[in-house]
């Protein structure tokens, strides 16, 4: 039984009714049957291998600030990744500066870090919460800017368990997708181009990104904006038109400040949070004709639920 096999080649703990909860932004969820958050890739290839012959379902957590969890029990193991946190600064001989980040380090904390020593290309990054491993598998960005515009190398625990190292050229990255993401790979580090700059230069374009970003609420518990931008349009926009803006079900409700934002105002559930998106998807697509795709992840609710 794969439960066994994993708890016997495990180093380790394999949690068992894991709250989700207290592990996302949105703070919505139920319980995992197993949860592991190993702190060696080891143990995530081992995880791979089993599955791959008992074909387990299995979720993939980074920071939990872009992700909604199901009501009740999410059969199959959680993998958090944020045990896998570290990285470091090289030198690659021609005065640029790479950045070897493990997936589980924090998005905001390598964006600081950075800006710090005066290493110049993250500085769209400095607001967006997450992982890097998160950000990598959604192309997280802002403005124009975004993770794969930095990415010289991948590195994955491929389906059979394997580890391969994915050079630029291999992969492609384009608006809030990664061509190498998929539900049987899970990203376990990265290596990020930067280039040097002066503290002054790199404080000055970060600027320009914190007021993009300044319209978003803030201080409340959400997932981030919830649909992808249409091209050449503006989820927010649409929604704010279509007049989405305070529509709620449950504890559930469209931010007030910017309406691609979805809030849990109190005791909201993963089925007040998805009611909620399918009503203004809904609503935007009968006003504007543009069917809205999301951008957050949905766990534990089944397939093709946003199928037109």
């Amino acid at each position: 039984m794969w439960r066994m096999s994993l708890k016997r080649n495990l180093n380790c703990p394999l949690e068992e009714g894991k709250r989700l909860a207290p592990l996302s932004a949105m703070g919505v969820g139920g319980e995992a049957e197993f949860f592991m958050e190993p702190a060696d890739t080891r143990d995530v290839c081992e995880l791979f291998r089993i599955r791959r012959e008992a074909g387990f379902p299995l979720y993939i957590l980074g920071g939990g600030t872009n992700v909604v969890f199901a009501d009740g029990l999410l059969r199959g193991v959680v993998l958090s990744s944020r045990r896998l946190s570290d990285f470091r600064w090289n030198e690659d001989g021609n005065g640029d500066v790479l950045a070897e980040v493990e997936a589980g380090c924090s998005l905001p904390r390598l964006a600081a870090e950075a800006a710090e020593k005066g290493f110049a290309g993250m500085e769209f990054a400095q607001g967006i919460p997450g992982t890097v491993g998160g950000a990598v598998a959604g192309n997280a960005g802002a403005a124009g800017r975004s993770v794969g515009d930095l990415l010289e190398e991948v590195t994955a625990v491929e389906e059979d368990g394997g580890v391969r190292k994915w050079k630029r050229g291999e992969y492609g990255c384009s608006y809030r997708r990664c061509s190498l993401f998929s539900p049987g790979r899970f990203f376990a580090g990265c290596k990020m181009r930067l280039r040097r700059a002066s503290r002054a230069e790199v404080e000055r374009d970060g600027e320009v990104f914190r007021r993009v970003r300044s319209s978003q609420p803030r201080g409340v518990k959400s997932a981030g904006c919830v649909f992808k931008n249409p091209e050449g349009d503006s989820a927010g926009r649409l929604l704010d038109r279509s007049g989405c803006k305070g529509l709620r079900i449950g504890g559930a409700v469209v931010s007030d400040v910017h309406a691609n934002f979805i809030l849990n105002s109190g005791g909201a559930t993963g089925s007040d949070i998805l009611e909620l998106m399918e009503r203004c998807r809904d609503i935007v697509f009968r006003k504007m004709g543009i069917s809205l795709e999301p951008e957050i992840k949905l766990l534990g609710f089944g397939m093709d639920l946003f199928s037109v």
